[in-house]
């Protein structure tokens, strides 16, 4: 992978990693309430599940500074799905495999695009920010 250069303060970042998940992008689902308790829906474990081995195949090491994430899913349907809760389901995904705390994002970029069924996807980028940004007091 290429460099990146930073454009708001020229810092080239020590780590970019950009990972594709195959398939449909899902939401992430309320938890359940039953008598028995509460539960995680099994499609939102297994979506899960899926951003995780995607992840792990990069072979990278966790991030361990600030960093900023670009999402892009392309969505190969028509249904109706919150980005908020698309990208939810990612960062929490990414918790603990990819960062320690996803506190650590401190940028969040993420869109919806329109593709082809068999073209479903979701685009993952993870940037180290060497110099998170600063307001400046004058």
């Amino acid at each position: 992978m290429g460099t990146i250069l930073d454009p708001t303060n020229g810092v080239t970042p020590e780590k970019v990693v950009r990972f594709e998940v195959p398939g449909e992008p899902r939401s992430k689902q309320r938890p359940r309430v039953t008598q028995r308790g509460t539960f995680t829906p099994k499609e939102t474990i297994e979506a899960e599940r899926m951003v995780r081995d995607c992840w792990r195949a990069t072979g990278e090491q966790p991030f361990h500074n600030q960093l900023s994430v670009d999402i892009t899913f392309y969505n190969g349907n028509r249904r109706r799905r919150d980005l908020d809760n698309m990208a939810k389901l990612v960062l929490d995904a990414l918790n603990k495999e990819a960062y320690e705390d996803d506190v650590q994002v401190i940028e969040l970029t993420v869109r919806k695009i329109q593709t082809e069924r068999g073209k479903a996807r979701s685009i993952i980028t993870l940037q180290e920010m060497i110099e998170p940004p600063a307001e400046t007091m004058l």
